[in-house]
């Protein structure tokens, strides 16, 4: 039997293993590269992960039928760090090795390099030109230059350059930019001295060209985004890739305009809202870039960037880095590693960071960079606690007064409230029974728009009943407020006044949401009401009120973080206000005023926040001084679940691991599925593993699903 060459390849279907395939003579397979492979009756897309020369020839080994790629389209680093996350996160390589293509390349597709249209000179051309088209002849260089930017250089040279197009002094023609380092034009932006003393230490690191990490502390209006961008300019004139880190709430057009006129580079844009051919444009023009630029959301962290020399992560804290479905990791963790891979710089921003980051920011290769001052003459806005026990209604007088002064002087005011619908529920107050899913164990919020109570979990619906279900009641009564519940208020109080309600309810798509930001930014309207997708990320010039509702709302979830949740959605708020002038206010409402938490968000204290925390989880074992997996299994059988994760419990036994549980998870139904958890934490990172390992050994009957959540980030 002859010596054969063999490929590992991980299929990106549901198979949990990655498959050996003998390699035809003559065949070449790159490492990395996309391959068409043999799987039962039909063929499937993977990535050869490994090739060996020498093995001993196996019987009905089945041959790979083809290679896709003549060069892989994801460097090695990645395909390195694509590996270690199916180990980290306990799933299966070909799964994982999916968040890096876009769902056209996961096909049998051929990768056709992204050649964009340039404007060439031609040497020749009639006539006379003018001073403007002489100018647009003297800029184009020898190479050629791209459209895009041609426009940067030119602004409104459309119709001139289609003149000299028609008349043959220029032409059109595919157009790859060049591989060597853009020249980067020095910035005629004026910094403040924190922003060029950060921007100095950051740039330092640059130049070394080792890895190095930066927690970017800087309050709300800072201008950390001009200390990113400076930092990005300066790796792109050393010739290295940069990835900019954005939350999927904070992508907005505006954001993304505004990069790229600070970019001198072809900025590829990705995020979940682009369809299949613009994801799989967007790939290839960072796969083929010698020196790119990406911005995106959490999946940009797979991107197939080359040469990475800075990594930016906005808003670090912000709990969107988390994939919760699927592979469960945080881009801002893997931000680190891939950094550390690529000896690169990575920048984590926030002005309320992560109690994680900040105790990770004391240690070696780390460094804490504070900025604590608004750029200009703004200052961070007074913040002002209201008591609302014994206050009847949702709008105190304190802030009602305060909202009347505000639109008298002309002025924006945005009022805060995480949740949205009519009422978080519909109770009965004859027998106290609340409208409830069907198939979640949650309550329905109550949408008084639609006359219905939906559920935010599964979608399911119920018109609102004439009569209490089980009493016969005539009145069911709203408990709680959500976002139609305060405009309703604010209507009544203020009739003259323009409303804008902002939640995921009236802004559903990308265009509503751009439309809504400029309506705001155009003074358009008075008074706007939202939830979190209004808390960060958004700079509005004539908001000089907030009004924070129900702030202790977050404070007793069934979550370790909900205190450190609270003071970052609080003060992110109530950043919002401010960062043009200095006569602005924030009033918080609260039941409890004199929580040591809420007196905190009241003075910006955030070390005073993580003292309190950290004495907490050090006493009670939460991380980030351990590390932490949680086990949820799940079934349409209650009983099933039961058994099956009790069992698997008392089969465990992890040594030096600490077991919390079985019991029901705090949303015990789910999508009709009964679900219940178990949570695993240990100093021992290795320990944690290797216990993890062994539960993904224990077989559980065929009706229930086990997910493994390292790290989570939601308890529930």
């Amino acid at each position: 039997m002859g010596a054969i060459q063999t490929a590992e390849v991980a299929v990106m279907a549901a198979i949990p293993i990655v498959l050996t395939y003998r390699v035809p003579e003559g065949l070449r397979v790159p490492v990395g590269s996309r391959v068409v492979v043999p799987v039962r009756k039909t063929v499937k897309v993977g990535i050869a992960v490994s090739v060996e020369t020498g093995q001993d020839d196996v019987p009905g080994l089945r041959p790979i039928e083809r290679v896709l790629d003549v060069e892989p389209l994801i460097p090695r680093e990645l395909l390195d760090l694509l590996l270690w996350v199916s180990r980290y996160y306990h799933t299966p390589a070909g799964a994982t090795l999916a968040l890096a293509f876009p769902p056209y390349l996961r096909q049998a597709r051929p990768a056709s390099p992204v050649h964009e249209l340039g404007i060439f000179r031609t040497g020749t051309g009639r006539g006379v030109v003018g001073k403007k088209q002489h100018e647009i002849l003297q800029g184009i260089p020898d190479q050629g230059i791209s459209r895009t930017d041609l426009q940067k250089r030119f602004p409104g040279c459309s119709s001139s350059v289609k003149a000299l197009i028609g008349r043959g002094f220029l032409e059109q023609r595919p157009y790859a930019p060049p591989g060597t380092s853009p020249e980067i034009p020095e910035s005629s932006i004026t910094h403040t001295p924190e922003q060029a003393e950060a921007i100095r230490k950051i740039t330092d690191a640059l130049d070394k060209g080792a890895f190095g990490s930066f927690l970017l502390h800087g309050v709300t209006g800072s201008g950390k985004t001009e200390v990113y961008l400076a930092c990005a300019r300066k790796a792109l004139s050393l010739g290295r890739s940069v990835l900019y880190l954005v939350p999927e709430i904070a992508l907005t057009p505006q954001t993304i305009s505004m990069i790229r006129a600070r970019i001198p580079i072809d900025v590829a844009v990705f995020h979940s809202g682009l369809s299949p051919a613009a994801r799989a444009r967007e790939f290839i023009k960072a796969s083929r870039s010698p020196v790119g630029f990406v911005l995106g959301t959490r999946s940009a962290i797979f991107s197939p960037l080359a040469n990475l020399g800075l990594i930016v992560v906005d808003e670090e804290h912000d709990h969107s880095y988390k994939q919760e479905d699927g592979v469960p990791y945080n881009a801002r963790d893997l931000s680190l590693l891939r950094a550390k891979n690529s000896r690169a710089v990575v920048v984590l921003g926030s002005a309320t960071p992560s109690m994680d980051t900040f105790i990770r920011s004391s240690g070696k290769d780390s460094s804490v960079v504070t900025m604590t001052e608004r750029t200009g003459n703004a200052g961070l806005p007074l913040i002002e606690i209201i008591d609302m026990r014994g206050v009847q209604g949702a709008v105190s007088e304190q802030l009602g007064q305060a909202i009347q002064e505000t639109l008298d002087k002309g002025e924006q005011a945005l009022l805060f409230i995480n949740r949205r619908g009519y009422s978080p529920a519909m109770v009965c107050p004859g027998c106290g029974l609340t409208l409830k899913c069907t198939r979640c164990d949650r309550s329905l919020t109550y949408h008084r728009m639609r006359g219905s109570s939906i559920c935010h979990y599964c979608g399911y619906s119920l018109k609102l009943p004439e009569i209490c279900p089980k009493c016969g009641c005539i009145d069911m009564k709203p408990l709680g407020i959500g976002t139609e519940h305060v405009v309703q208020k604010i209507d009544a109080l203020f009739p003259g006044a323009r409303i804008l309600r902002m939640d995921s309810d009236e802004i559903t798509t990308p265009n509503k949401l751009t439309s809504a930001l400029e309506a705001i930014r155009s003074r358009q309207t008075d008074i706007i009401v939202g939830t979190q997708m209004i808390a960060k990320g958004h700079d509005f010039p004539h908001l000089t009120l907030v009004g924070v509702m129900h702030a202790e709302q977050l404070m007793f979830m069934p979550d370790f973080r909900a205190g450190e949740r609270t003071f970052q959605q609080v003060v992110q708020v109530a950043g919002r206000a401010g960062r043009r002038r200095a006569d602005t206010r924030v009033l918080i409402q609260t039941l409890i005023p004199d929580h040591p938490l809420i007196r905190s968000i009241a003075g910006y204290d955030y070390e005073g926040m993580i003292r309190a925390e950290e004495e907490v989880r050090k006493i009670s074992g939460f991380p980030p001084f351990t590390h932490m997996a949680r086990c949820v299994f799940s079934s349409t059988s209650l009983e099933l679940v039961t058994r099956a994760i009790t069992e698997t419990a008392s089969r465990l036994q992890p040594r030096d691991v600490n077991l919390l549980g079985p019991a029901p998870a705090p949303i015990s139904l789910l999508r009709g599925s009964h679900r219940w958890h178990m949570i695993l934490t240990s100093r021992s990172r290795g320990r944690l593993h290797a216990a993890l390992d062994r539960l993904e050994r224990i077989q559980v009957p065929s009706g229930v699903r086990v997910k493994i959540d390292v790290d989570p980030y939601t308890m529930l």
